[in-house]
């Protein structure tokens, strides 16, 4: 029997996916299993490592009820970055997973902040030196948890966790995860020893790095009982979710990027090299190969903003507005929404200004508006957001010449079109937005494997749904009212400052 299917494992935030892909980049069969996060205090998010191994396990043993194991080449993994999870030299997790959306590390961040300047650190890593990275994570381990730093032989993210459970392989990572944890020369692709001896790391506890199609991991016994994949099975190492995403959505020549509209939004470019902003405006990490690189431009609050007001601004918590009724009022109102502008800045400022103080603004709006309007415009406002992120990422990398939509937001049958014109440049909706991180993981171990010749090769699957071309009058009229947009926040900045400093007090 052939052996024509990869099988992927995606480790998000709330769930893990379980797919069944094939050559031509068709997802035959998935399946999905949920599982919680723990909040044990103010600012803290963690997860179960072993309670999400368990839930791939039984992902996995659900899809090969619907296929014969013996179709499956190979394993291909991705999930959550920026994550630390402390491991035995058995292999056991000995904590669980610390996740990026943590920012428990505010005294670390400040001392790490004092070893080393702080441009330096962004130069060095390619990243902020920020809350969320694995770094100032694992020296939270060794200030507060001594006895846990002490037995802890890897810190690792959660899909190489899973690929150690896999193959009995610990202590393994990829260049993307690697470079996320900042604690990465992404210059010289290899530990800084010097940032983690300067604040006390031990760098042995790093894991090895490996590329992303590596796959002389396979599967073992214990595996092929638990779930019924064949003992033997290669298994790569696979990248993070947000490399993932970018080999999905076909990024493979410098000018490519993608825009991706979840919960957080982005705009990514893939180079060559790390783009060093001289204001640390975006951040990098390297590709699962270890030779290209990830540019990025993040807006905090994308979709988690839009939803924030079906449920505040257009409906109320109990019944929130519909999405297509939402769509429907927004076509009614030509670009620009008759002056009515909105930030999506409801979790901070992230590029460019990196501001946590910043909150959400809603302006412009006099009695003659109505809720057409204010839809019309939180439809723009993130539109506005991404495209200061790709203003950016254009300005110190390479021009963007092609731009594809992922991500749930992308099956909007208006964003697309406002995103053109925003951007100045025809966009492209992923045929399968909400699959493009599991058809990554499928893209990188099927080179592995040899079903793909390359990357680039792979890239070629990547189809499109729909084509938007650039409305001249559409984009004339954002020209315009984004230069608006764009000095809102130097002119409320002081005022956000005074409203945290209030809060603070309370």
């Amino acid at each position: 029997m052939e052996k024509d299917l990869i099988l992927t494992c995606d480790a998000g935030t709330t769930g893990c996916k379980i797919a069944l892909i094939d050559a031509r980049g068709e997802a035959l069969f998935s399946a999905r299993r949920d599982y919680p996060t723990l909040y044990p205090r103010p600012n803290w998010a963690e997860q179960d490592a072993d309670r999400i191994v368990d839930a791939v396990l039984d992902g996995i043993r659900e899809s090969l009820q619907q296929v014969s194991p013996q179709r499956i080449a190979c394993v291909g993994l991705s999930g959550t970055m920026n994550g630390c999870i402390p491991v035995s030299a058995e292999g056991k997790a000995l904590h669980p997973n610390i996740i990026h959306s943590d920012s428990r590390t505010e005294a670390q961040v400040e001392e790490i902040g004092h070893a080393i300047n702080k441009y330096h650190f962004y130069t060095l890593t390619g990243n902020r030196l920020d809350t969320h990275y694995t770094l100032p994570k694992m020296l939270w381990f060794k200030q507060n948890l001594p006895e846990v730093y002490a037995k802890t032989k890897w810190f690792m993210n959660i899909k190489d966790y899973i690929y150690a459970r896999l193959t009995d392989r610990p202590g393994y990572t990829d260049y993307s995860d690697a470079s996320l944890t900042a604690a990465m020369d992404i210059g010289n692709r290899c530990w800084a020893e010097d940032l983690l001896k300067e604040i006390g790391v031990d760098a042995s506890r790093m894991p090895h790095v490996l590329p992303g199609h590596d796959i002389r991991g396979k599967t073992t016994r214990a595996i092929y009982y638990r779930t019924g994949l064949i003992a033997g099975t290669p298994v790569a190492i696979g990248g993070g979710d947000g490399c993932c995403t970018a080999r999905g959505a076909g990024l493979s020549d410098p000018g490519s990027a993608y825009t991706y509209i979840g919960s957080s939004a982005w705009v990514s470019q893939i180079l060559d090299h790390p783009v060093l902003d001289p204001k640390a405006r975006i951040f990098n990490y390297l590709d699962c190969d270890g030779k290209s690189c990830h540019v990025i431009g993040t807006v905090q609050t994308g979709a988690a903003a839009f939803d924030w007001a079906l449920k505040n601004l257009m409906g109320s918590q109990e019944a929130p507005l519909d999405i297509s009724h939402m769509e429907n009022m927004a076509r009614q109102i030509r670009p620009g929404a008759e002056g009515v502008l909105f930030l999506p800045t409801l979790m901070g400022w992230r590029t460019p200004y990196w501001d946590a103080n910043t909150r959400g603004v809603l302006m412009g709006f006099t009695l003659y508006h109505d809720q057409r309007h204010i839809a019309r415009a939180i439809y723009e406002g993130i539109a506005f957001a991404l495209n200061s992120c790709a203003e950016v990422i254009s300005e110190y990398g390479v021009p963007i010449t092609s731009m594809m939509l992922t991500g749930g937001g992308a099956r909007s049958g208006l964003w697309p079109d406002i995103l053109a014109a925003v951007y100045g440049l025809t966009a492209r909706v992923h045929k399968a937005p909400g699959e493009c991180t599991s058809l990554g993981a499928a893209f990188v171990a099927g080179v592995g494997a040899g079903i793909f010749s390359s990357y680039e090769e792979a890239a070629k699957v990547v189809k499109a749904r729909s084509t938007h071309p650039v409305n001249p009058a559409w984009q004339a009229a954002y020209a315009e009212i984004y230069s608006i947009y764009r000095d809102i926040y130097e002119r409320v900045r002081p005022l956000n400052d005074r409203i945290a400093q209030t809060g603070a007090r309370d």
